[in-house]
């Protein structure tokens, strides 16, 4: 069965496929047309018009495939998570790494 493919409202993509044991979500907004994902894994991306990845609608490739070409791009527009239980694999997700946003203050004028 080819792999079925969801437009979200923030124009990422999220793909699933029965042969695979992933989700691939692809986010639009960040892609900047590397190709490296397309050099990998040309089974489950390709590029639109504008230089955007797009999930293939078809046969992927194997799951090892995928993570690599998600792996390769310069950008992480490609995030892979688990099918059975939701949680991302790739980027990893360091929740220690993450700091909360500091506001930006307004310079002092100096005096």
């Amino acid at each position: 069965m080819p792999a079925l493919v969801k437009k979200t409202e923030d124009n990422k993509h999220v793909g699933t496929s029965r042969k695979s044991k992933y989700i691939v979500e692809i986010s639009r907004d960040i892609c900047i047309g590397a190709a490296s994902c397309i050099a990998i894994a040309a089974n489950t991306f390709m590029l639109d018009e504008g230089n955007k990845v797009l999930i293939i609608e078809g046969e992927w490739d194997d799951d090892d495939i995928i993570l690599a070409a998600a792996q390769s791009c310069p950008v992480f527009a490609i995030t892979i998570k688990d099918a059975t239980t939701g949680k991302q694999i790739f980027p990893e997700v360091d929740a220690a790494s993450i700091q909360p946003a500091q506001p930006v203050l307004p310079l002092e004028p100096n005096v």
